[in-house]
């Protein structure tokens, strides 16, 4: 366990579109545009030693000159949950049958993915970092508070399949901030959703 490299990630959460706070199902495609507090930013990029920054492709991080002695790296797995042709429309005008089924964490909407495995491809990614790190390492995520909500409540379930009941349980707020840590494949959460 000594020798088990320790990590640190430290989650930033975006901003939410208008419409998705007024009921509607992200689009497939939808860019989040988020601008960090100056000063927030210099305490984490300064003072938290980060050595490596993932950024989800659906958020673009405004403006950039505070992290440009960094390499963002984009990374696909922290996108938001494809909603097949649920995408865009409000989920009050869903059918009936679609509403329920919005709630079932095995049901694939045409042309998207189920809740679990949008859960399952967030935890794989969430783990994978262990292979990336080297003792005491800190990575700094960027993504949708959807993102880091899912993230959570999988650190939370004692399996992937429970993690659907911890959902409703949790919430990440916009705008926010969440430090996790792990070792040995497990992890812990430290902070969640500390306001800016």
């Amino acid at each position: 366990m000594r020798n088990m490299p320790a990590l640190r990630v430290i989650l930033l959460g975006s901003c939410m579109p208008d419409n998705v706070r007024k009921g509607y199902i992200p689009k497939k495609d939808e860019i989040i545009k988020f601008q960090l507090p100056k000063l927030f930013q210099e305490n984490i990029l300064e003072k938290q030693n980060i050595t490596r920054i993932f950024c989800a492709p659906d958020i673009q991080v405004s403006p950039e000159r505070f992290f440009s002695k960094y390499s963002i790296e984009l990374e696909p797995k922290l996108e938001n949950r494809n909603y097949g042709i649920w995408a865009g429309q409000q989920l009050k005008n869903l059918l009936v049958e679609d509403q329920v089924q919005f709630m079932n964490p095995t049901y694939s909407p045409n042309g998207g993915e189920s809740m679990c495995a949008f859960h399952i491809r967030l935890k794989s990614w969430l783990d994978s970092l262990f292979h990336k790190a080297q003792n005491q390492d800190t990575f700094l995520v960027i993504a949708s508070p959807v993102i880091i909500r899912a993230l959570s409540a999988c650190i939370l379930a004692d399996e992937i399949k429970n993690s659907f009941h911890i959902l409703n349980k949790l919430d990440i707020y916009p705008e926010s901030w969440s430090v996790f840590s792990g070792r040995a494949g497990k992890w812990r959460i430290l902070t969640l959703s500390a306001p800016f």
